[in-house]
Order: C-alpha cells, then sequence, then structure tokens
C-alpha cells in the first residue's frame, strides 16, 4: 500500500486530472445541463456521467502501469515476488479508490434527482471494465499508450456515435428500475475474464525476470 502511495504520488499534475473531473467538470456539466434541477434531464446526466466517469476510471492504473512497462530499467520492477508486488491487486485497489471517489459525486446527485444509484452502479461496473480493459492490453502490448488511446477512443466513439451497438459496455435509458444494468452483468464478466488474462500475462513477466 506505501509503495502504491508513492506511485501516486508520482504522478505530480496527472493525478489530480481524475479529481478535477469527477468534482469539477461532471458536476458542473450536469447542472449546466438540467438547467434548474429538474429530473426530466436525468437521462443527459446518465450520458454525462458514463462518457466522463467510466472514461477517465484506468487514468491512474495505466499511468502507474507505465513505469512496470515504459521506464528503463523496468525489469527491475519485476523481480520482487509477485505476492508482495501484484499489479493486478493494484488495479483492484485503484478501482476500489476510485469508486469511493465516485461515491461522493452521486451524493451530490441525489440533491438533483430522485434516483441515482442504479446509474451508480453501471458507472462502477464500466469502470471495472475500462480497468481491466487497460490492464489486459498493457501488458499485451507491453506499453500504456496503446490502451490509453484505446480506452478514449472507445468512450468516445460508443457514447457519441454508436450509441445502441452490441459492442457497447454502455446504457442508453433513464436508469429508473434494474431493467436498466441489462448490460451490467455481462460488462462484469467481461472485466474478470479481462483481469485474468492481464494476470496470467502479469505472472510470466515476474517469472521471466528471476
Amino acid at each position: 500500500m506505501w509503495r502504491l502511495y508513492l506511485e501516486l504520488k508520482n504522478q505530480r499534475f496527472y493525478y489530480f486530472i481524475p479529481p478535477v473531473i469527477l468534482f469539477i467538470l461532471v458536476p458542473l456539466t450536469v447542472f449546466a445541463t438540467i438547467k434548474g434541477g429538474t429530473s426530466s434531464h436525468f437521462p443527459e446526466c446518465g450520458t454525462i456521467c458514463q462518457l466522463f466517469i467510466s472514461s477517465f476510471a484506468a487514468w491512474w492504473p495505466l499511468f502507474i502501469l507505465k513505469e512496470y512497462l515504459n521506464s528503463p530499467g523496468k525489469e527491475l520492477l519485476f523481480i520482487h515476488k509477485l505476492s508482495r508486488d501484484s499489479l493486478f491487486l493494484k488495479m483492484i485497489i485503484l478501482w476500489a479508490f476510485y469508486v469511493l471517489h465516485v461515491v461522493i459525486v452521486f451524493i451530490y446527485f441525489t440533491s438533483l434527482f430522485d434516483f441515482v444509484w442504479f446509474l451508480f452502479i453501471a458507472i462502477i461496473t464500466q469502470s471495472m471494465f475500462m480497468i481491466a480493459l487497460g490492464y489486459f492490453l498493457s501488458l499485451l502490448f507491453q506499453n500504456t499508450f496503446i490502451p490509453l488511446i484505446v480506452n478514449f477512443a472507445y468512450s468516445s466513439l460508443f457514447m457519441l456515435v454508436f450509441l445502441y451497438s452490441p459492442l457497447s459496455i454502455f446504457e442508453i435509458g433513464t436508469f429508473s428500475n434494474a431493467s436498466s444494468l441489462n448490460k451490467s452483468t455481462v460488462v462484469v464478466i467481461i472485466a474478470f475474464i479481462l483481469f485474468y488474462g492481464g494476470y496470467q500475462m502479469e505472472k510470466r513477466l515476474y517469472k521471466n525476470s528471476i
């Protein structure tokens, strides 16, 4: 945990990008959209949250993976035993840490809308998927630049262009009941598969560094 804290601290300016998105950009954009706080604009809130919150979930994980996969002398970072410095475990902790930030945003949303927690569930499952995808692609390509581009390209295309594509993890609707989360179970399953595939590649990196 201490090493993860130092890795986050080492991101400096880049560390503050997700908090700025979550605590400033998203609330201001939602507030500007509703123009008075009526619940009739909740679908727009869902679109804004999925576009910005989900797409930035992989930001911290990818910048931490960058130190392991892009930096000079990166092989030395894989000498430690896997159980002591697992990238997979860091991805899970960072997802949980991000979710805590998202909770704060949604507490604010409860003052604007009648019910937001189905949207919250959709957001945290999508965030898990984006982190899992970034983790898997980073280890597959041994690089974090490609996953970063894929992350934002995927979010932009499927939220702004291909809204109803079966390949999209995003939900379209009012998020008024459990049926509005019809994709979430599949998204979680795919996220677990990506995490598993990434973990297997990570174990080989540690093994080859011994």
